[in-house]
C-alpha cells in the first residue's frame, strides 16, 4: 500500500498527488500540518529527515523529494508512461524538470516567503519585484520550449508538466500574471488545468 505524507497546499506534494492520479494508484493519505510544525516531529523525521513534504512510503520504502518520487511512481507503475522513451527527449525532459525545480520554484518560493511568512506590511518588495522578474524570463524560455506543442515535451503530458502547473493554484494569491506576450504558456497553462489528474490533485 502507498502511502503519501501531505500538506493540502504544497506545490511539491501535488506533484505526487498528480502522478498518482494519472497512474489510477490507490493510496492512503496522511496529512502532515507543516503550519503546526509537525513536520519536524521525530516520528516524520524517521520517514523524511529533511523535515519536508512530500513523503511516499511504498512497500517499505521511504522516499522524500518530490522529482524523485515522481520518477519513482513512474519507474514502477510504467502505465501510462509520464516520461518520453527516447533517451534524447527523456533528458529533455529531466534538464526542464531541473528547472522547474530550481529557477522557477525558487522564484515562486520567494515570493511565498514575503506574502505568507512576513508580517504585513513588511513583504520586501524588492525581492518580490526581483523574484517576478525571473518569473517573467522563465516564461519567456518556456514560450520557446513549447514551439507548436500541447506540451512541453510535444503532444504527450509528462513530468516536467507537472514541475510547472503544480503553483498556478497560487498564481493569484501571489499576483503572479503570465505576460500577453507568452500566449502560448498561459494556454498551455490553461490546458494543464483542465486535465482530469490535476482537478483531482488539488
Amino acid at each position: 500500500m502507498i502511502t503519501l505524507y501531505d500538506f493540502p497546499m504544497s506545490p511539491r506534494a501535488r506533484k505526487a498527488r498528480i502522478v498518482l492520479a494519472e497512474k489510477g494508484l490507490q493510496y492512503e493519505k496522511v496529512i502532515v500540518d507543516i503550519t503546526k510544525g509537525e513536520q519536524k516531529k521525530p516520528e516524520f523525521l524517521a520517514i523524511n529527515p529533511y523535515g519536508k513534504v512530500p513523503a511516499l512510503q511504498d512497500d517499505g520504502t521511504n522516499m522524500y523529494e518530490s522529482t524523485i518520487i515522481m520518477e519513482y511512481l513512474n519507474d514502477k507503475y510504467p502505465n501510462p508512461p509520464l516520461l518520453p522513451a527516447d533517451p534524447g527527449q527523456r533528458a529533455r525532459a529531466r534538464v526542464l524538470m531541473h528547472y522547474g525545480d530550481t529557477p522557477y520554484d525558487g522564484a515562486l518560493g520567494a515570493i511565498v516567503g514575503q506574502v505568507f511568512f512576513k508580517p504585513k506590511g513588511q513583504a520586501d518588495q524588492e525581492v518580490i519585484a526581483k523574484a517576478k522578474q525571473d518569473l517573467n524570463a522563465g516564461f519567456e524560455r518556456l514560450e520557446r520550449e513549447l514551439g507548436n506543442g500541447d506540451y512541453l515535451l510535444g503532444s504527450s503530458f509528462t513530468l516536467a508538466d507537472i514541475c510547472f502547473v503544480t503553483w498556478a493554484p497560487l498564481f493569484g494569491s501571489l499576483q503572479v500574471e503570465i505576460p500577453n506576450h507568452c500566449s502560448r504558456v498561459q494556454a498551455w497553462f490553461k490546458r494543464m488545468q483542465e486535465r482530469e489528474s490535476v482537478k483531482t490533485a488539488g
